[in-house]
C-alpha cells in the first residue's frame, strides 16, 4: 500500500479541515498517515511554517488544496 502522510501541528483547524477533505475521498490502496510536525527536526524545519501539508512519494501539496488536486496527487 502506498502512503499518504498529512503533516499537521497541535490545536491546528486548518489540519482538522484538510484530515476530514482527504478522508471524503476514496483513497483506494492508499493509506493515510498523520505525522505531527514536531516528529523529527527535519520535518519541522520543512513544513513548520506550511501545514497542513499532503506528503506522497516525495511530492508535497501545500494547504489550501481541494479534492481534485489531492486525487491527482494520488494518482501520481
Amino acid at each position: 500500500m502506498r502512503e499518504l502522510i498529512l503533516i499537521t501541528g497541535t490545536d491546528c483547524p486548518l489540519c482538522t479541515e484538510a484530515k476530514d477533505l482527504i478522508e471524503s475521498i476514496d483513497l483506494k490502496d492508499v493509506v493515510l498517515i498523520e505525522k505531527d510536525i514536531y516528529t523529527t527536526r527535519e520535518t519541522h524545519t520543512k513544513y513548520w511554517d506550511k501545514i497542513p501539508v499532503l506528503v506522497m512519494e516525495e511530492k508535497d501539496l501545500y494547504w489550501p488544496f481541494d479534492q481534485q488536486e489531492v486525487k491527482e496527487l494520488i494518482s501520481i
